[in-house]
C-alpha cells in the first residue's frame, strides 16, 4: 500500500524525484525508490517514485502523488520516462488523473498536467521544478520543490549501506578539471597522495592517467562505490604504478563501473570505445634469464602503460570489488592493445572480487606473471581471449564466469588462452594457477575456430570442478614444454592437473600429431572427468547437471571454498552475480 503526504496549500502540489537535460554523475535507480516529501510546506508535499530496469544500464523511472487544490479536492498525478546509468537529471511529463478515487471508468482518463524537472543530488537530497501546469485544481503555472527521503516509514534508511550517494556535488577538486558537461570532472597526467574519485562526479579520463610515479612519488586512489569512471577515446585508460594502490570498492547495490562515453544502450557503445585498466605491481615475473635476481626482473606493459615486477609476492596494489570494466581494449597497432584490466606482476595482497570485464576488443583479463588471485570472476562478449596468462603467473581463482562473444572478429578466440614464457617455455617461476568452480560457454561461429582452453608455452596448471561447453573445441594442449611438465597421464607430476570437470563441444579434444600424449587420455586418467551435457539454463545449473566430488583440500589450499557442485554457480537463486553484473541474458 502506498503512503502520500497531502498539501492543502493555494496552488501547491506533491512532487517527485527526477532529473533533467543532460546532468550526469549518479546513477538513479533502485536506490531512490521510496517516498520523499518536502518539509518546508505546511503539512508536506509527498511523492512515490519507483524504478524499473528495463535493460542494461538503463530503466524507467515512475512517479506518483496527488495534489489538494483550493477547494480542497484531490487528483492523482503521475508520469514516467527512461534514465540511464549516470544521469541524476530527468524530465517527466506528468498527468493529471480526474477524480483521484479511481472508481469508475472515467475517473482513469488522464490529462496533461505539467512538466517535472527532476534533480537527484543526493540519496537524502531532490530538487523539483513542475513548469506549465495545466490544471483546474492549480492557479499557478509552476512550482518549486526540495525533497527528502522519508526514512521512518517502510524501512527507506539511506545510510551509505543502502544508497552510497551521500554528498552533493559542490565542484571539482584541486587534481581535476571542470567539463561543459554538468557534475563532470577531468583528470590527467600523474595522481600523487591520497585522491578520491567521489561519487556525485562523473570521472572522465584524458589520456594515459597514471596513479602515482614508479620509482617516484607513489599514490593512493580511492574510488566510490556507485561512481563511473570514462574514457571518451581509445587513449584513455587508467594505470595504477608500483608501489601505489587502488581501493575501488564498490557494493552489489552499487558498482563502479569504468567504461566508455556511451551507455550499455547506446548503439555505438562497443568494445575498443576507450582503453582500459592496467594494474602494475612488484610480484615475480619469469621473462628474465634465471641468472637476474627477481628484483633485477620487469617488463613494459602495453600501451606505454607503466613498468612491472620485482621480488615481493605478497606485494598489494589495493582493491577491486564490486568493479565493471566494459566497453574497453582500443587497438593501438596490429600488435599493442589494451586489456579490460592486465594485472601485471600484482602480487597476492592485492584483493580482487565480485569483478566484470564485458565486451573488451583485446582479452578480457590477463594475467602477466605476479601472485595476485580473484573470487567472482565474469568475463563476457570478450572479442579476443577471456582469460589469458603469461610471464609466469601463480595466483588462483574461484568462482569463474565466461561466456564467450561468438560473433568476434578474431579468427581463434578462446575461453582461456595460457602460456609460460613465448621465448622460454620453462622459464621459472613457471605458470601454474589453480581454477576451481569455473564455467566457459561459446557460441557457435559460422567463420571461426572457437576453443574452451588452450593451455600451451610450458604453462601449468591445476583445475577442479570445471564446465566447458558450447566451443568447437573444448580442450587443447600444446607445445612440448607443457607436456613434459604434465608428466604422463599414468604419472601426472602435480604441474598441471584437471578434476571434475564435465566437457561438452563439438569436438572435445584437439589432437596433434607429434604430442607425447593425448589430450583425452590426460583427461580420462584424472579424478571425476566426464563428457557429458552439463544442461545449464543459460549460465546455471539445473537438477540435470551431472554431480561431481568436492574439492581436494590437500590440493587445494585455504583460499578455496571446499565445494561440491561444478561451475560457477550453486544454483541461480544463490548465483553471486545478482545485482551487480549486467550482460548476462
Amino acid at each position: 500500500m502506498k503512503l502520500f503526504f497531502k498539501s492543502a496549500i493555494k496552488g501547491a502540489i506533491l512532487g517527485g524525484v527526477m532529473l533533467s537535460g543532460s546532468a550526469a554523475a549518479i546513477s538513479v535507480d533502485e536506490n531512490f525508490e521510496g517516498h520523499w516529501f518536502s518539509g518546508a510546506n505546511e503539512n508536506g508535499t509527498g511523492w512515490q517514485f519507483d524504478y524499473v530496469k528495463t535493460g542494461p544500464e538503463v530503466g524507467q523511472l515512475f512517479m506518483t502523488g496527488f495534489i489538494y487544490g483550493e477547494d480542497g479536492n484531490p487528483t492523482w498525478v503521475t508520469g514516467n520516462n527512461e534514465i540511464l546509468a549516470g544521469e541524476s537529471t530527468i524530465s517527466i511529463d506528468l498527468l493529471e488523473v480526474t477524480n483521484g478515487s479511481f472508481v469508475g471508468p472515467n475517473d482513469r482518463m488522464a490529462s496533461p498536467f505539467g512538466t517535472a524537472e527532476l534533480d537527484f543530488k543526493s540519496c537524502r537530497s531532490l530538487s523539483m521544478d513542475i513548469t506549465g501546469i495545466n490544471s483546474a485544481f492549480i492557479t499557478e503555472t509552476s512550482a518549486s520543490f526540495d525533497l527528502q527521503p522519508i526514512d521512518e516509514i517502510g524501512g527507506f534508511i539511506r545510510d551509505a549501506s543502502v544508497c552510497p550517494y551521500q554528498t552533493e556535488f559542490t565542484g571539482c577538486p584541486a587534481f581535476a578539471t571542470a567539463t561543459t558537461q554538468p557534475k563532470t570532472c577531468a583528470v590527467t597526467g600523474t595522481l600523487s597522495g591520497d585522491v578520491t574519485f567521489t561519487n556525485d562526479t562523473n570521472w572522465v579520463l584524458q589520456g594515459g592517467v597514471f596513479v602515482g610515479q614508479d620509482g617516484g612519488t607513489t599514490a593512493n586512489l580511492t574510488i566510490e562505490a556507485g561512481t563511473r569512471v570514462l574514457g571518451v577515446t581509445g587513449n584513455d585508460f587508467l594505470a595504477v604504478q608500483r608501489g601505489s594502490k587502488i581501493f575501488a570498492e564498490g557494493t552489489a547495490y552499487a558498482p563502479i563501473v569504468f567504461t566508455g562515453p556511451f551507455t550499455a544502450s547506446d548503439p555505438s557503445a562497443g568494445a575498443g570505445n576507450w582503453g582500459g585498466l592496467v594494474i602494475n605491481g612488484q610480484a615475480p615475473i619469469n621473462i628474465c634469464d634465471e641468472a637476474v635476481p627477481f628484483e633485477q626482473c620487469e617488463d613494459v606493459g602495453e600501451g606505454g602503460s607503466g613498468n612491472f615486477g620485482g621480488n615481493i609476492p605478497d606485494d598489494s596494489s589495493g582493491v577491486l570489488k564490486y568493479v565493471r570494466v566494459q566497453f574497453g581494449g582500443f587497438r593501438i597497432n596490429d600488435e599493442d592493445e589494451l586489456n579490460g584490466i592486465a594485472f601485471q606482476g600484482v602480487g597476492s595482497g592485492t584483493v580482487v572480487d565480485y569483478v566484470q570485464v564485458h565486451a573488451n576488443e583485446d582479452d578480457g583479463v590477463e594475467f602477466f606473471g605476479g601472485t595476485v588471485n580473484a573470487k567472482h570472476l565474469v568475463l563476457t562478449g570478450i572479442k579476443d581471449d577471456s582469460l589469458d596468462w603469461t610471464h609466469g603467473w601463480n595466483g588462483n581463482v574461484q568462482y569463474l564466469l565466461v561466456k564467450q562473444d561468438a560473433d568476434a572478429a578474431n579468427d581463434k578466440e578462446r575461453g582461456i588462452e595460457a602460456d609460460n614464457f613465448e621465448d622460454n617455455n620453462d622459464a621459472a617461476p613457471r605458470s601454474q594457477p589453480s581454477i576451481a568452480n569455473a564455467t566457459f560457454i561459446g557460441g557457435p561461429s559460422d567463420n571461426k575456430t572457437t576453443t574452451g582452453m588452450v593451455l600451451r608455452r610450458g604453462t601449468g596448471f591445476n583445475m577442479t570442478n570445471v564446465i566447458v561447453t558450447g566451443f568447437e573445441k573444448c580442450l587443447d594442449l600444446d607445445s612440448d614444454a607443457t607436456f613434459a611438465a604434465a608428466g604422463t597421464p599414468g604419472g601426472l607430476s602435480g604441474t598441471a592437473t584437471m578434476e571434475n570437470t564435465v566437457i561438452s563441444c563439438d569436438q572435445n579434444f584437439e589432437e596433434e600429431e607429434g604430442d607425447a600424449f593425448t589430450v583425452q587420455s590426460f583427461f580420462e586418467a584424472q579424478t571425476g572427468n566426464q563428457v557429458a551435457n552439463p544442461a545449464l539454463n543459460n549460465i546455471y545449473p539445473t537438477a540435470n547437471t551431472p554431480s561431481v566430488g568436492a574439492i581436494d583440500g590437500n590440493k587445494f589450499g585455504a583460499f578455496f571454498d571446499k565445494t561440491n557442485y561444478v561451475g560457477a554457480f550453486k544454483s541461480q537463486v544463490s548465483a553471486w552475480t545478482n545485482g551487480w553484473t549486467e550482460f548476462l541474458d
